[in-house]
């Protein structure tokens, strides 16, 4: 079956590139690009121009009585995810939800728990799982023997935007960044995590009302001790807006995973710059999606994924405000 997509916010700039995909997959007869919507005028606009969907909304209430597709990209921001993602899952749309899948535990729990009863396939946008040097690495880790710690890095250049908005992104650095590598880290080892302690130091960027610096240092349930590095600590004129490093010692030797490192230093008119050749990740992911919905399977990062890895981001908040490690179990719901 041609899954026909719905966009929902073009809030996070990874929108942009999922919609992109789409349209790739569109002219291979996979997927058709039926509806965008935003809220945002500008943004709208834009999307627009570039993408030229069949139809396009302003008002979410008319999008969702106008109906006629079966899946939807939500990519707004974090705090509204559940705003837009819920109605579509009791419609029974098919849905992919922009990372991390909501601010609370108690959203989550619900998003999940209504797809269930609707036999609605609901993906987390995990894309790194659909990173090809990631993918390779997580089909040879068990070559090494058991992991006996993990270190990782989820860096990057500050979003500014709503990203540093405490109500609409939840959080700051560590809202955004932890997820990604919280949720490698469980699908490469199959265990969960058991405790986090969170440190925080004083902002890079004095003036914002989030963090933009925070490390964690966690236990998995088999004892496994983690670290992630979920820091906005990249320059503004860096040239790649971040990374997802990790390094895991293992029985047999070290696995290190650089998923961004192919690329091509550039110097132009517009500065130094690098450009990336590697994996569409992006891509990967929608086109895997289209397959899941088609064959009635799950998806490769899940909505309880999505669930296991906030756990993880409201656990170190926690912690930083308490000043004391925290059990996952404390802010399960």
């Amino acid at each position: 079956m041609v899954l026909r997509f719905a966009v929902v916010s073009y809030a996070h700039m990874h929108a942009w590139s999922y919609t992109r995909a789409i349209k790739e997959l569109e002219t291979e007869g996979k997927a058709t690009l039926e509806a965008i919507f935003d809220n945002n005028t500008d943004r709208l606009r834009r999307a627009q121009e570039v993408f030229k969907p069949r139809r396009v909304y302003n008002d979410f209430n008319r999008l969702m009585a106008d109906g006629g597709f079966d899946a939807a990209v939500v990519a707004s921001e974090n705090a509204r995810h559940i705003t837009y993602a819920l109605p579509l899952i009791k419609a029974g749309v098919h849905v992919i939800v922009e990372k991390p899948i909501t601010t609370t535990v108690r959203d989550a729990v619900e998003m999940v728990n209504e797809a269930d009863r609707r036999g609605v396939k609901l993906q987390v946008a995990f894309v790194m799982r659909y990173h090809d040097a990631v993918v390779e690495a997580k089909n040879r880790i068990g070559e090494f023997g058991r992991i006996k710690a993990i270190t990782a890095t989820n860096h990057g250049t500050c979003p500014y935007d709503w990203f540093v908005d405490p109500e609409l992104a939840g959080g700051g650095a560590m809202m955004d960044h932890i997820v990604h590598v919280a949720d490698l880290i469980r699908w490469f080892t199959g265990k969960e995590f058991e405790e986090v302690s969170a440190f925080v130091g004083r902002n890079i960027r004095p003036e914002l009302k989030v963090e933009d610096n925070g490390l964690i240092l966690a236990k998995l349930t088999d004892g496994t001790p983690v670290s992630i590095d979920s820091s906005w600590s990249r320059h503004g004129t860096w040239p790649i807006w971040g990374d997802v490093y990790m390094r895991m010692l293992a029985d047999h030797g070290v696995l290190t995973i650089n998923a961004f490192n192919q690329n091509i230093s550039l110097a132009d008119d517009k500065g130094f710059h690098w450009v990336g050749f590697g994996p569409d990740a992006d891509r990967n992911m929608i086109e895997d999606f289209i397959r899941v919905v088609n064959e009635g399977s799950q998806p490769r990062a899940s909505g309880l994924d999505g669930l296991r890895a906030l756990e993880v981001v409201v656990a170190a908040y926690k912690s930083w405000r308490e000043g004391r490690p925290v059990k996952i179990s404390e802010v399960r719901v």
